[in-house]
């Protein structure tokens, strides 16, 4: 009987080697030797490959015809899948995410507030220059999480883990959502809005967290008369996608200080492997500006997260090669 040999095609650059970590986890389950993987670097061998593939790990699918006739699923190894292009994907393909990243950017929205109110950064650099300005006896207070008010928008892997901390440092929370009867009774500690009256509903809160995906609706969901509503003393902190904040409104509105803050992790321009280290992320000078602290789209980055997503991969390619359901399908062509 001749052995069910599953292709796996992976196209990780060499700082994130996918064939790697794919390979390791698959030994640790004595499992590699049902599975023939190949990493990609160029287009060409791609589509060469594509021909007798039977899964591929990957960011991307483009708005063209390929030709993968064997093709049953594609492993985007994260949870945004906006640049796959779903009408492309070949007939009988499965789409499938994986998250697991909530844990750190829940953790990084945490430091993001405790920072915002406790400067511990900046206490840090004044007390190393002599600088006794923050002590105890004096009249500079810091802040507290303590009854704060704050709204996420998006509840779902992020938002819940984000609402679960805030809660346990007392803070009061509300959830920007489409639907909030679908959260009626579930989840008690927490006030659930319709995002349609976001112009509304942020007048009084001090910290915005945007943990939504990037759509069309989302897209330019904070405008600057929607940040204009926005009381002075508050906190945008965005590690969703860049342009759900319009960019000129987050520029226009820190540089005028219409709110007090801007933390932000995701942005409006990437670099690409030629220019890692000359690029500025936003097209208006916010990194000039005192009243943003900036991120690389990091606070989901730690060895933890990727190996529990590839736990994860590894079990939706034995589910492949074992004609099991698979896990987290986003999209079946």
């Amino acid at each position: 009987m001749t052995k069910n040999i599953i292709k796996v095609i992976t196209t990780g650059s060499s700082e994130m080697n996918f064939k790697k970590y794919l390979t390791n986890i698959l030994n640790k389950k004595d499992i590699l030797s049902n599975y023939q993987i190949i990493n990609v670097n160029n287009k060409i061998s791609l589509e060469k490959h594509l021909l007798t593939a039977d899964a591929i790990l990957t960011h991307k699918w483009p708005n063209k015809t390929i030709e993968a006739p064997k093709l049953k699923l594609i492993l985007s190894p994260g949870a945004g899948y906006d640049k796959i292009h779903l009408p492309s994907v070949p007939k009988g393909c499965a789409v499938c995410n994986v998250f697991e990243h909530e844990i750190p950017i829940a953790e990084y929205c945490m430091l993001a507030m405790l920072e915002s109110e406790i400067n511990l950064t900046k206490m840090n650099i004044k007390l190393k220059q002599r600088n006794w300005e923050d002590h105890f006896s004096s009249s500079a207070f810091h802040g507290e999480l303590f009854s704060k008010n704050l709204s996420i928008i998006g509840y779902g892997h992020i938002g819940k883990q984000v609402a679960k901390r805030a809660k346990a440092f007392g803070m009061n929370i509300s959830a920007l959502v489409r639907t909030p009867e679908k959260y009626k009774n579930t989840y008690k500690n927490v006030k659930f809005l319709s995002i349609k009256n976001i112009k509304k509903h942020i007048e009084n809160i001090n910290y915005l967290i945007i943990t939504c995906p990037l759509t069309e609706e989302t897209k330019n969901l904070i405008s600057l008369d929607c940040i204009k509503k926005m009381n002075k003393n508050a906190v945008i902190i965005n590690v969703a996608r860049g342009p759900i904040i319009n960019e000129e409104a987050l520029y226009i509105a820190l540089s005028k200080k219409l709110i007090r803050q801007a933390i932000i992790d995701v942005w409006y321009q990437y670099p690409n492997a030629n220019s890692l280290k000359k690029l500025w992320p936003s097209k208006y000078p916010l990194h000039k500006l005192d009243n943003i602290i900036m991120s690389s789209h990091m606070s989901a980055w730690t060895k933890n997260v990727w190996d529990r997503r590839f736990e994860i991969m590894s079990q939706n390619l034995e589910n492949l090669r074992k004609r099991k359901k698979l896990i987290n399908i986003v999209y079946t062509s």
